[in-house]
């Protein structure tokens, strides 16, 4: 008898099918409730954060803008001067033999005891890794151009 009279207590506490259902829906909107209130907890940190650090990130866009326009502006200034070269084949000659001084002329101040081989061959690498970098298609025409060069001067008999 009192196995029974526990399960009628248990039945009319709990409520039955309705109470099983109240239950459940509890449990549901408290964890809903707790998602929301995690998320709405992210969100206010999220905001303290960027207020306090907000200065070093204008800052940062700032400088990276800067870096970004200054970039921009000399690949212009670049495809600016090779137009203006390439129009004018006299001034592009003249033009190259004085950046080819200058260039040199900055190197040697930088290796004092440099020789001008020493700084063919280093540019000659140079143009190497970029042609091989940057210029993919170009670089095998211009590996069959120096293979050739090579099987010219490495024969006694031209």
């Amino acid at each position: 008898m009192k196995k029974i009279s526990m399960i009628i207590i248990i039945a009319l506490v709990l409520g039955g099918m309705k109470g099983y259902s109240f239950w459940q829906e509890s449990l549901a909107n408290a964890a809903l409730t707790a998602v929301t209130s995690e998320k709405l907890k992210h969100k206010i940190e999220l905001s303290r954060l960027k207020k306090s650090h907000a200065k070093k990130i204008a800052k940062l866009k700032r400088r990276h803008q800067k870096k970004l326009a200054k970039v921009k502006a000399r690949e212009r200034a670049k495809a600016k001067i090779q137009r203006t070269l390439s129009a004018m084949p006299f001034m592009g000659i003249a033009a190259f033999g004085l950046f080819e001084k200058l260039e040199y002329d900055t190197w040697k101040n930088e290796h004092p005891a440099g020789t001008f081989e020493a700084y063919t061959n280093e540019i000659a690498f140079e143009m190497n890794e970029v042609l091989q970098e940057e210029y993919q298609e170009y670089y095998e025409s211009y590996q069959k151009f120096l293979s050739t060069y090579e099987k010219k001067h490495n024969h006694t008999n031209l």
